[in-house]
């Protein structure tokens, strides 16, 4: 059965998805401002350019859940986490600290952005790995246009969008208003293949162009 199946469901997966984004930042951020200034230097962008997706991925998880008519929270308490923790919604498989940039702290990142199998299943709550959990959503948003109607479903206002000529974005990726069924689906693959669910082997996750665009 499928597990977002309404459009509520919708909503409180996508505000899962905005706190989930926003859980990753903090341990990126942690480990970069343990890197002595003028040490490491592609370690410190590395980690800089994930920080900046990670930003990403969290607008463009709330322009989803504006442009199916929900209301984005930042300010409730369950929003801030308190560290070590699990990532939210997850199937607590390890903890999550904030800790100096280590070969541990390597080990606990690339845990973070462990690509799912190939036939990995759509995991709408406590998912194996964040690819599954957008895979849910993907599967949602598109089952809910076809029940409902694409009209019907992304009723949002087009004014809550965030664009990319109204901010000063310079990472990789790009910011993806939403209006309708292919712009979600644009804006899920960018988020899906820009680290969250995608199949590599080691912690490079960062755009290496970012930085060295030669």
């Amino acid at each position: 059965m499928m597990a977002i199946r309404d459009l509520s469901s919708l909503h409180q997966h996508l505000q899962w998805a905005m706190e989930l984004e926003h859980a990753t930042i903090p341990p990126y951020l942690y480990a970069l401002y343990s890197i002595k200034e003028g040490c490491n230097q592609e370690a410190s962008e590395i980690l800089r350019s994930i920080v900046m997706e990670e930003m990403l991925h969290m607008t463009l998880a709330a322009n989803l859940l504006n442009a199916v008519g929900g209301s984005p929270r930042l300010d409730t308490p369950d929003f801030i986490p308190e560290y070590p923790c699990y990532l939210p919604h997850s199937n607590e498989a390890f903890l999550v600290p904030l800790a100096g940039f280590s070969r541990e702290s390597i080990h606990t990142l690339m845990r973070i952005e462990r690509p799912e199998a190939a036939e990995a299943p759509a995991e709408d709550d406590r998912y194996e790995t964040i690819g599954q959990f957008y895979k849910a959503i993907e599967e949602g948003i598109q089952n809910l246009s076809a029940e409902m109607g694409a009209a019907k479903l992304f009723c949002g206002d087009p004014g809550l969008q965030i664009e990319s000529d109204e901010t000063q974005y310079a990472g990789s990726g790009r910011i993806i208003p939403v209006s309708d069924l292919e712009s979600a689906l644009a804006a899920l693959d960018e988020i899906m293949h820009q680290g969250e669910g995608l199949n590599h082997g080691a912690i490079w996750d960062g755009d290496h162009s970012m930085f060295h665009r030669e």
